[in-house]
Order: C-alpha cells, then sequence, then structure tokens
C-alpha cells in the first residue's frame, strides 16, 4: 500500500499530485464528516397584490426589458436608500 507523503508547503503537494493517482492512496486516507453552511444572499419575499396592480407592474416591466421580480427589488432598494440617507 502506497503511503502519501508528507508536505512542507502547497506546491509540494501539488508537484506531488501532478504526477500521482489519488486512487493508489485511497487506503491511506479515512472518511471525515463536515458541514458547509453558506449564508443566503437574497431572500424569497411572498408579498400579495391586487391583479391590476400587478399588471401594471408588469407592463412597466416589460416596457423597461426587466423581470418584474428585477424591477420591483430595484424599486425597494432605492426606497431603502433614500430612507437611510434621509434618517
Amino acid at each position: 500500500m502506497a503511503k502519501i507523503p508528507e508536505f512542507k508547503t502547497l506546491d509540494e503537494a501539488a508537484a506531488f499530485w501532478d504526477t500521482h493517482d489519488f486512487e493508489d492512496y485511497i487506503e491511506d486516507t479515512e472518511a471525515v464528516a463536515f458541514e458547509i453552511r453558506i449564508p443566503r444572499r437574497k431572500r424569497p419575499l411572498t408579498i400579495q397584490l391586487e391583479p391590476q396592480v400587478y399588471e401594471r407592474i408588469e407592463d412597466l416591466a416589460s416596457r423597461q426589458g426587466v423581470l418584474v421580480e428585477n424591477l420591483i427589488s430595484s424599486w425597494l432598494k432605492e426606497k431603502v436608500s433614500s430612507e437611510t440617507l434621509a434618517a
């Protein structure tokens, strides 16, 4: 059984693995458990709109060539920004 050598640098490890097959060293490894937490960059929001309001927003978005969600998001960002500046 081949044993994975100790590496002093990342470059040394990279050079080794560039010329060796990990499958030859699989018995020198052990299973590990780990958890990755990736923070959300965006959060979904559901709101109720009257059909005629949604249709007007949909029309505006269409004229601007953007998705309804993106148009509403940009409006909310503008509002929050102006409120922050006013405070």
